[in-house]
């Protein structure tokens, strides 16, 4: 469940009304077009961010909200390259909406060592505890065959009700760089399926191991 998370967290008390944060400055191509790879899932971070402060009815630009990694929406659990790098723009979007983004990364400690000096995190037994979150982005992606279909949602984890939800597309010809269309011979439990032609399956994300 969305409350069970891997650290507690201290729910804070709604209160006072809505406030409406400020915007940022207008990414100067509305619609992304001609932005390289890296820079594009910035520009899809803050469109999706974007709509989400449309949409916003409760969450207030002073509350913490923790951005969650997107996962695939087939088993709630898988993620992939992708996913972890528009995690990490949405927080930067996020933050420069004026909102409250607590890094769920940041570890309880600086650890110097011989190759750098480190604080972030993926192990949950080093990072805080306690922290007063009660607001979360979340977001699944449905894989199609030329692109992938974002769906973001804020949600109040003591009530799990949703104050905000986005939708958006994004092609593989816009993220080449981390989406591939399918090959014409592809395998699916160990059987392997000849297609009439390539890109008939949906794409695959690169960098994640499958």
């Amino acid at each position: 469940m969305l409350k069970q998370v891997i650290i507690p967290l201290t729910l804070l008390m709604l209160g006072g009304c809505v406030t409406q944060p400020v915007a940022p400055p207008k990414p100067s191509l509305v619609d992304g077009n001609g932005l390289p790879p890296t820079a594009m899932i910035n520009h899809l971070s803050q469109r999706i961010v974007t709509e989400l402060v449309k949409q916003n009815d409760a969450l207030r630009s002073d509350q913490p909200i923790v951005v969650a990694t997107p996962v695939l929406v087939g088993d709630m659990s898988s993620t992939n390259a992708l996913a972890q790098q528009l995690q990490q723009g949405l927080m930067t979007s996020l933050h420069q909406f004026q909102f409250n983004v607590v890094d769920l990364n940041l570890g309880d400690g600086l650890r110097v060592t011989a190759d750098g000096d480190f604080i972030l995190t993926r192990d949950w037994q080093k990072l805080s505890s306690n922290l007063p979150v009660e607001h979360l982005l979340v977001s699944t992606m449905s894989l199609t065959t030329n692109g992938m279909a974002i769906n973001a949602r804020i949600v109040n984890v003591s009530n799990n009700r949703v104050v905000s939800t986005s939708q958006t597309f994004v092609t593989q010809k816009e993220l080449g760089n981390y989406m591939q269309l399918s090959e014409q011979v592809i395998s699916q439990d160990g059987i392997l399926y000849r297609q009439a032609s390539p890109g008939m399956n949906e794409v695959r994300v690169l960098g994640d191991g499958k």
